[in-house]
């Protein structure tokens, strides 16, 4: 409508429908309804088959990135890739591949089981002859702390480190009775 005077604006308007009888939006809902349902059932059947493709393919990629880097996380592995971290966590979960995190253990030899469970016999005949000696016990612990900033990154199970003597923190603490004692923070080895 290039350089029409109001009046031909209005006469054009008349003749279109947009004069003094009301709208019916129901022809233009059915209109959009049918088109919109057949260009989604077109777009489906053109991308249901490529989809499946892509999909096998991207989970052999996927699996591929994780075998040759153990420590990869999936948001690196999300941008090596070029797709979306929920897509590697699907093909990761598909793949039945767990995230894990390596814990170290100190380890048992056969003989500590028979260790132990003489350890408890003889403390069972102290308590049953002495009812003061449970009191009297002593129980601590100590853990080892490392200043070497992990806390904000994720941990991996092998981690290369160029100093010879890491920054720690080692923390002891007791309980006697019903009293908590430390915890102490001690510099250096616990020996």
């Amino acid at each position: 409508m290039v350089n029409l005077t109001e009046q031909e604006r209005i006469f054009l308007l008349m003749m279109r429908g947009w004069g003094d009888r009301e709208r019916s939006y129901e022809e233009v809902v059915h209109l959009f309804n049918d088109t919109f349902r057949k260009r989604v059932q077109i777009r489906i059947a053109q991308n249901l088959g490529d989809r499946k493709l892509k999909t096998t393919e991207e989970r052999q990629e996927v699996g591929q990135s994780f075998i040759e880097n153990r420590r990869l996380s999936i948001n690196k592995a999300s941008q090596q890739l070029g797709m979306s971290r929920f897509s590697v966590y699907k093909n990761l979960k598909i793949l039945k591949y767990h995230p894990y995190k390596i814990h170290l253990h100190q380890e048992l030899n056969e003989d500590y089981f028979d260790r132990r469970v003489q350890f408890s016999e003889i403390m069972m005949e102290r308590i049953i002859q002495d009812a003061n000696f449970l009191p009297l016990i002593i129980f601590s612990d100590e853990a080892s702390f490392q200043l070497n900033g992990n806390s904000d990154e994720n941990p991996h199970w092998m981690l290369e480190k160029h100093t010879q003597h890491p920054q720690k923190i080692n923390v002891w603490v007791g309980l006697f009775g019903d009293q908590i004692i430390g915890p102490f923070f001690i510099n250096g080895n616990l020996d």
